[in-house]
């Protein structure tokens, strides 16, 4: 109760004021001891009150979650993809670990967010999100999306935001936890046989099987057009992506100012966006 109490009282400091507190050293010092003594390790219900997942219910454990408590985590990101929804846009996010991106979608005006995540911890949290966010067009589903439809093998890494589909290329020298069967449906099969409605705007986050995921997607990126949000797992991810979706006429750039394909290492993690 009183970790809560606590909690709610910082949220009652104005935004603008908290964000100089760390600049003044007493402040900072009695925050740091603040944290370590009342809210570190222990998950509260935080409603975030800046940046574009403003007003999203979310659990929060300091110190890994201290960027979403402040609202600036992953900013930039999350800033262009509010931007990129339209009001009544149907929204996928795929590979949608906790939820904060579906929450980001879903308050941009979304008409329905469609969460896919096959990790069943993960899918776990999901649950959560959706009954602590009652208000907001959230469906979740347990399956991974790729390239062909069937039964796929998916490897739990030890940080559990990084599980993979078996195939996939990202980290292949890592060993994983442990391997888990998870049902695999394309992107297709579901708007074209399991009456999904096509999607207006992709978020793309599958740790290394995002190019499975736009081959399983072909005539939805012809037919319907999309806008895209992709985290690209090396380079040469990237560029195949950057193929597949200049065969559809897509304009593809990078979401950091500078980047471009030539500059990536080998192992680069990048953040595409693609428009029709």
């Amino acid at each position: 109760m009183l970790s809560k109490a606590l909690e709610q009282s910082v949220n009652l400091i104005p935004w603008s004021m908290r964000r100089r507190i760390k600049d003044v050293p007493v402040v900072a010092s009695l925050q740091r001891w603040f944290f370590a003594n009342f809210l570190s390790g222990r998950e509260f219900l935080h409603q975030i009150n800046a940046g574009p997942a403003k007003g999203l219910t979310y659990p929060i454990s300091l110190p890994l979650d201290k960027l979403i408590w402040t609202g600036a985590y992953e900013v930039n990101l999350a800033t262009a993809i509010a931007s990129a929804v339209k009001d009544g846009d149907i929204c996928y996010d795929i590979g949608a670990y906790r939820g904060f991106f579906s929450g980001v979608l879903a308050l941009a005006g979304a008409a329905e967010v469609i969460a896919f995540e096959p990790f069943p911890t993960n899918f776990e949290q999901l649950e959560r999100l959706v009954s602590n966010n009652p208000d907001l067009p959230l469906k979740i589903q347990n399956i991974a999306i790729g390239r062909n439809n069937g039964i796929a093998e998916f490897t739990v890494m030890a940080d559990s935001s990084m599980g993979k589909l078996a195939t996939s290329s990202f980290q292949s020298e890592i060993a994983g936890e442990s391997v888990l069967t998870i049902p695999v449906r394309t992107l297709d099969t579901l708007v074209e046989e399991d009456g999904y409605t096509a999607p207006n705007v992709l978020k793309i986050d599958v740790e290394g099987a995002e190019v499975d995921v736009l081959e399983g997607a072909r005539r939805i990126l012809e037919g319907n057009r999309p806008r895209l949000f992709i985290e690209a797992h090396s380079h040469e991810l990237g560029e195949r992506c950057f193929e597949i979706l200049d065969e559809f006429g897509y304009e593809v750039s990078f979401l950091n100012p500078g980047t471009s394909l030539d500059k990536l290492a080998p192992t680069d993690v990048s953040h595409l966006i693609a428009r029709p």
